[in-house]
């Protein structure tokens, strides 16, 4: 099922199954990737409750280990409608018996779309509906397609403009772990800027941490028009686009949780930015895209 939004001029399609926001239109205009298969089928999935990779494909609760996939869980399962506005729609997902086979814990995910006339946001609440503690991680996953238009020139002709990147560290995963044995990347040593280059991303994703602001624009350096993304609430930026393909999209994904990293357990509680909530706690963050036409 999908619902439609909109505000003014702009508009933006929301699929039940996975949760996702599947378009977002301003000023003529596609942001978000369309999911071509020829380089990547997904368009903006939600993680939950792992980022990446979990260690050995397993996650650990009170010493007993778990399946869990790549990305978790919520991407793969439907969300019920229970709040559908014009410009707003909010969608559910609830454990159910398949789901308590990897993440024993009965939960509530709650995905909160808003379109505005110069963009969109998107939050993300958790609640745990169980009576033990839960620990998990979440974050986003969308895809933008760069370029946006022919006046924008090419992908190589964008770049990430950062606020302030000063403090901050750059990793890639290496075999699909993090690893303390591989050298930082010195990208945004001295500089707020990080141009757009498709052999960056030959290895895998680039990941950033310690971002003193939560901000970033990505604009084309021909036309100086793009977007803004603000991420206010996660701990780590992974950035992504296929390897080898050339594919005229980028992935800035907003992280709680990071890839497995060979040095860690199964714990999930040894997840570098995981998070613990109580019994009927809740936990809530997101992001935010702005038109910079």
């Amino acid at each position: 099922m999908t619902i439609s939004l909109t505000s003014g001029s702009t508009s933006g399609v929301v699929r039940t199954y996975g949760g996702e926001l599947v378009s977002f239109k301003a000023g003529g205009l596609e942001y978000v990737w369309q999911g071509d298969p020829a380089h990547w089928n997904g368009q903006a999935p939600i993680l939950f409750p792992v980022c990446c990779s979990a260690k050995d494909n397993k996650i650990a609760f009170d010493g007993v280990e778990y399946p869990m996939p790549k990305h978790g869980l919520a991407r793969k399962r439907e969300f019920e409608p229970i709040l559908i506005a014009k410009d707003r729609v909010v969608l559910e997902q609830r454990e159910t018996e398949e789901t308590l086979q990897s993440f024993p814990f009965c939960y509530s995910l709650k995905a909160d779309y808003t379109v505005r006339e110069d963009g969109f946001s998107a939050t993300f609440t958790v609640k745990n509906l169980d009576k033990n503690e839960m620990t998990f991680c979440i974050g986003g996953h969308p895809g933008f397609n760069v370029p946006l238009c022919p006046e924008d020139g090419g992908f190589e002709e964008h770049s990430l403009f950062f606020e302030d990147a000063e403090g901050c560290t750059a990793s890639i995963t290496k075999d699909g772990y993090m690893n303390a044995e591989v050298p930082k990347l010195d990208i945004l040593k001295g500089t707020n800027e990080l141009p757009l280059v498709w052999s960056d991303y030959d290895n895998d994703a680039i990941i950033l941490e310690n971002l003193p602001k939560k901000t970033v624009c990505l604009l084309s350096r021909r036309s100086g028009k793009g977007f803004r993304f603000d991420f206010e609430g996660f701990d780590a930026l992974g950035l992504w686009t296929p390897d080898h393909k050339h594919s005229p999209f980028i992935c800035l994904e907003p992280w709680n949780g990071l890839p497995a990293d060979v040095a860690e357990t199964t714990d999930a509680k040894s997840k570098k930015y995981a998070k613990t909530i109580a019994p009927d706690a809740e936990y809530s963050v997101g992001y935010a895209v702005t038109v910079i036409r």
